[in-house]
């Protein structure tokens, strides 16, 4: 079962402290607070994205500048593979587990957002995830730009729940 935004809300699994989200029919909308461009840019030294058997180590991360178009602060982004953070946080109890996709107005623009599954256990202020744009795109600050949904699951064991290296922001300053 899916929840809607109420029993999202009353289940305290969203941290909204700092939310410019809004609840919608099912899950949360979430809103764009960083974006930062994934990869190494040409002709720049940088560090190689590596995936290990105990642990990820990022690749080169470049925030993107803030500037304004037609009177909007926002983020003018090319096609190429970003790391979003979203002004909202999570706490993710041992029944639950979390997906993000894109709001339709991001996918009707030629984007697209890529959730991993935010397991029972994960906490953190602010989530994140990847947005690869296809097609030039500029995105307002704190626009709600993806919608969170949880699904009940059977409870997990304490000893199993999510407490990896991307656990509390652990690894987002990279």
């Amino acid at each position: 079962m899916m929840l809607n935004a109420e029993q999202v809300i009353e289940k305290g699994l969203l941290k909204l402290d700092y939310t410019k989200g809004k609840a919608a029919q099912i899950g949360y909308d979430l809103s764009l607070k960083e974006v930062n461009k994934i990869g190494i840019p040409t002709n720049t030294a940088g560090t190689i994205g590596k995936v290990l058997k105990d642990k990820t180590e990022l690749t080169t991360y470049t925030p993107q500048p803030l500037l304004s178009l037609d009177g909007s602060r926002g983020w003018l982004l090319y096609p190429g593979v970003y790391d979003i953070t979203f002004h909202e946080g999570c706490k993710i109890p041992d029944n639950y587990v979390g997906l993000i996709r894109q709001r339709s107005s991001m996918l009707r623009n030629g984007t697209v957002l890529h959730s991993s599954v935010f397991d029972p256990g994960f906490e953190t202020d602010f989530m994140g995830t990847v947005m690869v744009v296809n097609e030039t795109i500029f995105i307002e600050a704190g626009a709600r730009v993806a919608q969170i949904y949880f699904h009940e699951c059977t409870p997990v064991h304490s000893d199993n729940l999510y407490n990896g290296q991307w656990q509390n922001d652990k690894q987002r300053s990279l």
